[in-house]
């Protein structure tokens, strides 16, 4: 019986050492759900530095392949490429509109010359708790500032921008 016993304890630590280390690896398991800010555009530390790089592109001037010194990465994981149908379906609001910018209606016209890139730098904000954290912390804090960034790039250059500010939750894209 003291064997049973014996045995029965051994069995009890046993469950338990797997319970902790299963534990273990479902916590590590769910860091993979926390935002991952290198998954991000990287370049883009706070919001300040997000406008700041928008502000550096000059339609017409700013070659496509200055975008990634700039933070605008086309490769990255956070830009989505417009279709010649995407490009017009945005920017043309009903039809007998006038196009809103000559270099729009070019890029219409030149589809298969004309690239368009939204840019989703996630959460770009001014150093403020990560939402994760400040969920568990009951932080209350300023609503996160946020943008995306759609460019149009034609034969090599970018031709047309627009900077879409994002105050609250970050839309589902």
């Amino acid at each position: 019986m003291e064997t049973l016993n014996a045995h029965g304890k051994l069995l009890g630590l046993l469950c338990l050492a797997l319970a902790f280390s299963a534990g273990l690896m479902v916590l590590a398991g769910c860091g993979g759900l926390l935002p991952d800010r290198q998954g991000q555009n990287a370049a883009f530390q706070s919001y300040d530095q997000l406008v700041e790089s928008y502000n550096e592109i000059v339609p017409g001037m700013t070659n496509a392949q200055d975008l990634p010194n700039l933070g605008f990465d086309t490769r990255s994981a956070n830009v989505a490429v417009l279709s010649p149908g995407d490009i017009a379906a945005r920017f043309l609001r009903a039809p007998g509109v006038p196009y809103p910018n000559p270099a729009v209606r070019d890029c219409i016209r030149a589809a298969p010359y004309c690239t368009g890139f939204v840019f989703h730098p996630g959460h770009a904000s001014g150093g403020q708790p990560d939402a994760v954290a400040a969920g568990f912390l009951n932080f209350r804090s300023e609503p996160r500032r946020s943008a995306y960034v759609t460019l149009l790039v034609m034969n090599g250059r970018v031709v047309h921008k627009v900077f879409s500010r994002i105050t609250g939750p970050e839309p589902a894209y």
